[in-house]
């Protein structure tokens, strides 16, 4: 404890610098110390090094996978495709990436940053190597994270063993708490049903050029359910037998409010049949909607076929064409409650977000590309190995030579698609 104290005296408490706020804390150091200390620390800090090549071999995966599907007979149509996603997509900045809300977020981001780098100086206390100095980063008022300063001198001259542990402590527990998250996400939308017995409407249209829309003029707006039309209760609008023209109540329920519209006179579509020539006239409302079986159907798909195909589950709820099929998306998260009441949405996004950074931030940090964790703890796994044969400075250039390789992939797979556009 005495060396921790020594140590983080040599750097100042409060730091300011291009509106980047550096708040350092004892109080951190000892929590790291006391954590340190616990008998499960050392197991769980191996349990973490052994997630680290397979972490890492999971982003690589995907990033092959990528790679394969561009140079393979749907690569032009996927080119295209990505073309139509902003670059910005790639950066998991919420505000930048359109796709990230702003405050599950931040709220994620926040999380991740914080358990990574206390896991690094829990680790280390648990292996007596020295922690400089920890503490809380901000944006001006808007918390970043946190840090921890390892002694990179004593990182270094400690056994590769050690070493290994302390770099795979972070993207270790960011792994487990991703996992943890994700089977958490999934108990909540299993236990999902529909808040109410009838269609849910996710589209009200404008009116058109002779062509009025009967549910925009009764103020029905996305968001409601229509349970019943003349007081009869029905699961499906398209059953209803309605007819063009014809005058109804409609009973619509909304966030827990159910509300009965009157006198709403139905339109009148036109379809021509092509092989008839003949037209026939149905009624129209002017609604997009789900029946009761569709959003039953949906907490299914995302349940058990997104099970067959987990590359899915890292897909934002927001991301272009995937917005209903994910029941806490923020089109359809309305239409659904469960035991958690009100927060059903809220705590389903927070246990998505949780997971979707941790996760990707585990992966990719693993990726042994310098001067991430998995690159140093590469560089650090090589001179182990070695045992003397294999010096600093021949892994520094074997771990050079795989990072080059490996980020130019990785910029060829991000940037490419748009790249190719002009060439």
């Amino acid at each position: 404890m005495a060396e921790v104290w020594h140590l983080e005296q040599d750097y100042k408490r409060f730091t300011f610098n291009y509106g980047i706020v550096m708040l350092r804390t004892k109080r951190g150091l000892s929590i790291m110390d006391t954590l340190g200390k616990r008998k499960i620390t050392k197991p769980l800090a191996w349990f973490m090094l052994y997630l680290m090549p397979i972490s890492g071999g999971i982003a690589l995966y995907l990033i092959l996978s990528e790679v394969f599907i561009f140079l393979g007979p749907k690569g032009a149509s996927t080119v295209s495709y990505v073309r139509t996603i902003t670059p910005l997509a790639n950066l998991l900045l919420p505000g930048l990436n359109p796709y990230v809300p702003i405050i599950y977020g931040w709220i994620a981001i926040v999380v991740a940053v914080v358990i990574h780098e206390a896991s690094h100086g829990i680790v280390a206390r648990s292996l007596g190597l020295p922690v400089k100095t920890a503490g809380l980063i901000f944006f001006f008022f808007i918390p970043l994270g946190a840090f921890v300063e390892l002694d990179e001198t004593a990182l270094k001259e400690t056994k590769a063993r050690n070493s290994l542990r302390i770099l795979g402590a972070g993207s270790g527990i960011n792994f487990i708490v991703g996992l943890v998250c994700l089977g958490l996400l999934l108990l909540t939308v299993n236990a999902m049903v529909p808040a109410a017995n009838g269609s849910a409407i996710v589209g009200v249209e404008a009116d058109a050029s002779g062509l009025p829309s009967p549910a925009l003029h009764a103020g029905i707006v996305p968001g409601d359910i229509i349970v019943a039309i003349n007081g009869v209760p029905n699961n499906d609008l398209g059953s209803f037998g309605l007819q063009p023209f014809q005058v109804i109540n409609i009973t619509v329920w909304n966030n827990g409010v159910t509300t009965v519209i009157p006198n709403v006179k139905l339109g009148e579509t036109i379809q021509e049949n092509t092989q008839t020539h003949q037209n026939t006239t149905s009624p129209y409302l002017g609604v997009s909607y789900i029946p009761y079986s569709g959003l039953t159907g949906i907490v299914g798909s995302y349940l058990h076929f997104y099970s067959r195909s987990v590359v899915l589950y890292v897909i934002p709820p927001a991301f272009p064409g995937v917005a209903y099929q994910i029941p806490f998306s923020t089109q359809l998260g309305v239409f659904y409650t469960s035991p958690l009441g009100a927060f059903t949405p809220i705590a389903e996004n927070v246990l998505f977000w949780l997971f979707f950074v941790n996760f990707n931030l585990a992966i990719f940090n693993n990726l042994p590309i310098y001067p991430m964790d998995g690159g140093q703890a590469l560089e650090r796994f090589l001179v182990g190995v070695g045992r003397g044969r294999i010096s600093d400075d021949i892994a520094n250039r074997i771990t050079i030579a795989v990072t080059v390789v490996l980020a130019f992939i990785l910029i060829s797979v991000v940037v490419g698609p748009y790249l190719s556009a002009y060439l």
